[in-house]
């Protein structure tokens, strides 16, 4: 059963200042705005006499950036002052729920300013809802069944898989460091306080509305996954509203990760998208301006979709691997995403992978039922196909590569622990040196995994112990270059930093295991 969200009347938009750089942000190439963002910033003059025209002519700002202006307004407001018409949409922005929105009527997706708004602005682009990247839900209390698809609970088995429970052991745990979550809210559910885990009250992104609702499920559900990996960092929710200002809230919270488990499938490299629309390089703009001043961000790649921001290459793109039971073996999910991007040429996507699970057939649709997961009782996470298990319990099984995302958000705060100073680059690089090799399955785009680095992939598994481990210093990261026999004579010598005494022990014996 698929919910319809009715339009809202009140639209949401962002608006282009005047672009230091001779070009407007809206006509900028997607390349351009990765290598030199601050060429589509504005001077702080002109972004304060944008903003006062803007409240002069009714619309409220809700947040500003270097770049660009977040702002709302109801719809005859939006059509009085731009003399543009309205046509009403409508996507799908996760499992059985469909959402509308209104977007500008023509040929034309950038409204342009009238009068002196036009001295001061480049132009406005309407907001649009993304796809958030999570499978189809089974609600869990039906007695199971001795063939039933078996799923992980939170936080232990994800912890152990992840191989982060060492990590843990030793006292890194994500202590001090905060991650910022965009998606559909945050629901306080008992999970949340009977672990002891610290969440903040969710910002509200323009369009957003009742900060501890989560009528989806999804950003509840998918929050519990950071904590798997990091159980001491601070959650800081954005309920979405407009992704571009909840990028900026997200920014400017203190949040050193930032965790998208949504996107726009349009990097498919067709007609209709062989570059972003005005909307999508505005976003880009704001992802890359936070990822220079030093935010590491992670998206989701993707079910089957072809998405961005995944594709940015400065982002750490999140794909899936499943695990096979009883024998604990791993493969690439066939429900997760993989894929070379059109948008950036050269950019492949996954990076790193986290857990999902793997397309299996229900009722005639695909799902990928993997991990136990708190939601909002009676949320849509929670209602759908209730016949499988008890709607209202508030508990689902659900995964995709939404939850791989916050996975491996919590193993970047890990390594942030360690050392502070790490860029955004070099965590991914950490990230891919560290992963276990997967090396069978195949993805939604049916990419197969091989030995080393492949499509299906990236680099593999995110292992948060080694990656914590290559985070120490340089004489860490040389070690895993190293060959055995080069190790051996690291580890003979002292060399390594001091390690506590179990993480030596697990270097001595994967030497001799290989």
């Amino acid at each position: 059963m698929t919910t319809i969200q009715s339009a809202s009347e009140t639209l949401t938009a962002v608006v282009s200042p005047r672009s230091l750089g001779p070009l407007s942000l809206f006509e900028a190439s997607e390349q351009d705005i990765i290598s030199d963002p601050c060429s589509f910033s504005s001077s702080p003059e002109d972004i304060r006499h944008a903003v006062k025209e803007l409240q002069r002519l009714g619309f409220s700002v809700h947040s500003t950036s270097e770049a660009t202006i977040s702002i709302s307004g109801d719809k005859q407001l939006f059509q009085d002052v731009f003399s543009r018409k309205f046509k009403k949409e409508k996507t799908e922005t996760a499992p059985g729920e469909e959402t509308e929105f209104f977007s500008a009527a023509g040929d034309k997706p950038v409204m342009s300013p009238p009068g002196d708004l036009a001295n001061l602005i480049e132009g406005v682009a309407m907001a649009r809802p993304p796809t958030y990247f999570a499978a189809s839900p089974i609600p869990p209390l039906a007695p199971i069944a001795n063939n039933a698809y078996r799923y992980l609970f939170a936080p232990d088995d994800i912890a152990v898989m992840l191989r982060a429970t060492r990590t843990h052991r030793t006292g890194a745990s994500g202590r001090g460091l905060t991650v910022a979550m965009p998606d559909t809210g945050f629901y306080k559910h008992p999970f949340y306080n009977h672990h002891g885990y610290r969440t903040r009250t969710a910002l509200l992104a323009a369009g957003a509305s009742n900060a501890n609702e989560d009528g989806n499920g999804h950003g509840t559900g998918e929050a519990a996954n950071v904590f798997a990996t990091a159980p001491d960092v601070i959650l800081q929710p954005v309920k979405m509203g407009d992704p571009i200002d909840a990028i900026k809230l997200s920014r400017n919270s203190g949040a050193k990760v930032i965790s998208n488990s949504w996107g726009y499938s349009v990097d498919v490299g067709n007609i209709s998208w062989a570059t972003l629309d005005p909307y999508l390089k505005a976003l880009a703009q704001e992802i890359q301006l936070a990822i220079n001043a030093g935010i590491t961000v992670c998206f989701a790649a993707g079910n089957g979709h072809y998405a961005f921001p995944a594709s940015m290459p400065s982002v750490i793109a999140v794909g899936g691997v499943h695990i096979n039971y009883p024998d604990l073996t791993f493969e690439a999910s066939n429900y997760a995403s993989s894929f070379a991007s059109k948008i950036y040429p050269g950019r492949k996507v996954p990076d790193v992978c986290g857990l999902t699970g793997k397309k299996v057939i229900h009722n005639g649709g695909g799902y990928a039922p993997s991990i136990m997961l708190p939601v909002p009782p009676n949320s849509t996470l929670d209602s759908i196909w209730p016949a499988t298990g008890a709607a209202g319990d508030g508990w689902g099984i659900f995964s995709g590569t939404s939850a791989a995302c916050p996975q491996i958000a919590g193993i970047c705060a890990l390594m942030l622990e360690k050392d502070g100073t790490l860029t955004p680059a070099q965590i991914k690089a950490n990230l891919k040196q560290s992963a276990r090799d997967v090396q069978a399955g195949s993805t939604a785009q049916g990419d197969v995994a091989g030995v080393g680095p492949d499509n299906a992939t990236g680099a593999g598994l995110a292992d948060a112990k080694w990656a914590y481990l290559i985070s120490m210093s340089g004489i860490a990261s040389r070690f895993f270059n190293a060959t055995q026999a080069d190790k051996v004579k690291m580890l003979s010598a002292g060399e390594l930093p001091q390690l506590p005494p179990e993480f030596m022990e697990d270097l001595m014996e994967t030497l001799r295991s290989v």
